[in-house]
């Protein structure tokens, strides 16, 4: 069998090791026979070995070299578990779901990456039906913050565009090896079934772009945080602001969503005429 390397900090690899904690993951994701379960990282198999048996089909993704081998060496006369050797912030889940297939994703996510990962299993969002995934804490709240909580971002705004979400619980560094400086958060993502008009927003990068335009800087008034954003003249700004019912002069931690896709499509329709071009 594959030795066991120690954690590589350049992975952001911290490895769990509560079986308290992972109980209550594997309890919350909900599992049943007929379930296919892929989980992000397994690192060492902590969470593995507690999904073996409670799902029908196990997908592990592991972008090490050294744990990827170890993995597919010791599952490689189980035919309910496949190995992927892959990196989670660009493979597509839905590779290995066939005939209207969907899947369930667990994860202790590297801090580094985590809402990377996130963001790139929720482009295939169609193929999911509930992720349960541990964060660095500081990540878990911008995701589950909402309009007018000082975490409410661009990434609360992308996310909860595309899902429902909330925080299961936190869970303190000494829960890990090796132990982190920062507590963790496990939360929950169920993807929204999305009309062809909100799905084609949620995958136009521009829709990321005008998000992360509006929150460029969190404590300056929307207008200025927008033309800065944008680099656009304040005045354009400020006309898209007001038409999408948003006050410039407010933070744009006090935006709602609603305002946010309003704001979208005001721009779209200005701008996104141009050949079919980028903003």
């Amino acid at each position: 069998m594959t030795s066991l390397p120690p954690p590589r900090r350049s992975l952001g690899q911290v490895f769990l090791n509560s079986e308290r904690v992972i109980n209550r993951i594997v309890s919350s994701l909900d599992l049943s026979l007929e379930d296919t379960v892929i989980e992000i990282g397994p690192g060492r198999g902590a969470l593995t070995n507690n999904l073996i048996g409670a799902c029908g089909r196990l997908v592990l993704v592991e972008k090490d070299d050294v744990l990827a081998a170890f993995h597919k060496e010791r599952f490689t006369d189980d035919p309910s578990v496949e190995v992927i050797h892959s990196d989670a912030t660009v493979w597509n889940c839905c590779e290995v779901l066939k005939d209207g297939q969907k899947a369930k994703v667990v994860g202790n996510l590297p801090y580094n990456v985590g809402g990377q990962i996130l963001f790139n299993l929720m482009q295939h969002q169609g193929c999911l039906t509930k992720l349960v995934l541990m964060f660095q804490r500081e990540v878990a709240q911008r995701l589950v913050a909402q309009p007018g909580d000082r975490n409410f971002g661009a990434v609360s705004a992308l996310i909860q565009t595309r899902a429902d979400v909330r925080m299961l619980f936190e869970v303190s560094p000494t829960k890990f090896k090796p132990v982190p400086k920062v507590w963790s958060a496990v939360v929950e993502v169920v993807p929204k079934v999305l009309s062809p008009e909100m799905a084609a927003m949620v995958n136009d990068p521009d829709f990321s772009k005008i998000a992360h335009g509006l929150f460029a800087q969190p404590r300056k008034t929307c207008l200025n945080s927008l033309a800065d954003g944008l680099k656009t003249k304040k005045a354009q700004c400020q006309a898209w602001l007001i038409n999408a019912g948003i006050d410039p002069q407010t933070r744009p931690a006090n935006v709602d969503i609603p305002a946010i896709t309003a704001l979208y499509r005001l721009i779209k329709a200005d701008l996104g005429h141009r050949d079919g071009q980028p903003l």
